[in-house]
């Protein structure tokens, strides 16, 4: 007998209780949360909520202690973390750390440059931010936050500059792709991260589909 192939499909789900764009969501133990961002009135919130699959409803939280937009937000070891960001007056480098058993947030260390439009990921157990903008310049610095003892140390820097790219983690990699560059060009080019050497290389098509491949056999 034949096995028929899964559909994907998208299905409607309940709406957030708040309007936002350009805001964060990340999932802890399968549970997705979102904060942060604007609302229609295009006003930096600070506001969270959390999406109950069982009963299709979203549940407000304590919201985080800066209203802000263009942040990252990442999921490490049971806690969220709020990194950057802007507040509608200045960049910023501050990071927030929240515990979903307390629904609380803490200040922890602050990355040592402010970032907007960046992106962060968790990589063999530590949280990256890497490049975006600083109010001045696109950024090609990337830091590094070690969670045991709550600094932020620089790694190498990426070979071009980027501000609102995309960033993954894969084949024990950080893989960046697109964005844009110093000038506002968009950038075509894909960079990985190899914390063993802590160097940046350009990727070339070979690689992209070996990554590609190994993915779609998981």
């Amino acid at each position: 007998m034949e096995l028929k192939e899964k559909v994907l499909k998208w299905e409607k789900v309940a709406s957030m209780n708040v309007k936002r764009f350009v805001f964060e969501a990340a999932v802890i133990k399968g549970i997705l949360f979102v904060f942060g961002g604007a609302d229609e009135n295009n006003t930096d919130v600070s506001s969270g909520e959390y999406y109950v699959a069982p009963l299709n409803k979203w549940i407000q939280l304590t919201p985080m202690k800066i209203a802000k937009s263009g942040h990252c937000l990442v999921a490490h070891n049971g806690h969220l973390y709020s990194l950057g960001g802007h507040d509608e007056t200045q960049y910023l480098s501050s990071v927030e750390r929240y515990d979903p058993s307390s629904d609380e947030w803490k200040n922890v260390a602050s990355m040592q440059t402010p970032r907007r439009w960046f992106a962060a990921v968790v990589f063999n157990n530590a949280i990256y931010a890497i490049g975006g903008h600083d109010g001045k310049q696109t950024l090609k610095t990337v830091e590094k936050y070690n969670v045991d003892d709550d600094t932020w140390v620089y790694v190498g820097n990426m070979n071009i500059e980027r501000n609102r790219y995309a960033a993954c983690v894969a084949q024990n990699k950080i893989y960046l792709v697109g964005g844009w560059d110093s000038n506002s060009k968009v950038v075509t080019s894909i960079e990985c991260y190899d914390d063993q050497t802590d160097k940046w290389s350009v990727v070339g098509k070979t690689e992209v589909e070996l990554v590609r491949h190994s993915l779609v056999a998981v």
